[in-house]
């Protein structure tokens, strides 16, 4: 759609970031404010306007730090486009592809700050409703973002969105069938920290029907049961999200984060009475020794012998 050191508008585009099934994603520079920001351009230039708004003004009602911020919405020379921040960093997909599979600590931190995001989402009644590694930024500082809110809806007073959309490896058994609520974003967390700590998605298979099939009678295998390094309380809290029926789910993300942050102080607390005990073994495996004057033996940490008063 634009090319490289073409001008649009107050923007010159700088390079190309990407493209996906909704949308180019072009590095650009504000010449006013002199900063970079990243354009997408929607692939259906045809719309109306008001369906080219929705997923600007949906992103744009969001404020967070775990949400990529949306800065404006524009239309040059019959050309609609939205400018967003510009995250210097990779995406989740990439880092995925170069390290298969993260440390536990990682993946609870990258979790922790996607639900934060989410949780944020859900209480202005939005559903991203495609969270998947490709979705999640990752900038060089450590910052979760998410992004792409171009399948989202608004719950306002619906239960579920009904139009069935989304990536097969991540949905929900309920999105398939056109009834997402904030519990099939809920699943979609699980399905990426399970590919996380086990270095592909909960159920994987070409066919969409198939992969349907398997979620609705919940034939996913623990991730502890592929990796013996995930902790039996991540293992339960995974295996939770990614429950069949939506009320035997975790509700919200907010719940996701009260377990990791469970889990994280117990693992805390633990490591601090394994140091405390390993003092206390250090000391009891003191030996006191035998004073060099009489040879007796000393009690532990003396100075000075009890026996014959020499200084030890």
């Amino acid at each position: 759609m634009f090319l490289q050191g073409q001008k649009v508008g107050k923007y010159e585009i700088l390079r190309s970031l990407g493209s996906g099934g909704f949308g180019s994603v072009y590095l650009a520079r504000d010449t006013w404010l002199d900063i970079k920001v990243a354009i997408k351009v929607p692939h259906k230039q045809s719309q109306e306007l008001y369906k080219l708004l929705k997923e600007p003004r949906l992103q744009a009602a969001l404020n967070h730090p775990n949400i990529v911020r949306v800065l404006a919405a524009e239309k040059e020379k019959d050309v609609f486009f939205m400018v967003m921040e510009y995250v210097r960093g990779k995406s989740l997909e990439k880092l995925l592809e170069k390290e298969k599979i993260l440390d536990v600590d990682r993946a609870i931190d990258i979790i922790k700050q996607v639900s934060y995001g989410v949780d944020h989402a859900h209480k202005n009644k939005i559903i991203h409703r495609d969270l998947r590694p490709s979705n999640i930024l990752i900038s060089e500082e450590g910052t979760i973002k998410i992004t792409d809110f171009g399948t989202s809806a608004w719950l306002n007073s619906a239960q579920y969105a009904s139009t069935r959309i989304g990536s097969p490896p991540y949905m929900a058994p309920e999105q398939f069938l056109g009834k997402a609520s904030y519990c099939s974003d809920i699943y979609s967390i699980g399905c990426i920290f399970y590919e996380m700590l086990v270095g592909r998605p909960p159920i994987f298979d070409p066919d969409p029907f198939k992969i349907l099939e398997k979620a609705q009678k919940g034939k996913v295998t623990p991730p502890r049961l592929k990796n013996m390094k995930v902790p039996k309380e991540i293992d339960a809290l995974i295996m939770r999200c990614l429950a069949p029926k939506v009320e035997d789910r975790i509700q919200s993300a907010s719940e996701i984060i009260r377990e990791l942050s469970k889990i994280k102080g117990k693992e805390e607390k633990t490591g601090e009475l394994d140091e405390i005990f390993a003092r206390i073994k250090a000391r009891e495996q003191r030996k006191s020794g035998l004073c060099w004057n009489c040879r007796r033996p000393l009690p532990y940490n003396s100075r000075v012998c009890p026996y014959c008063g020499e200084t030890v």
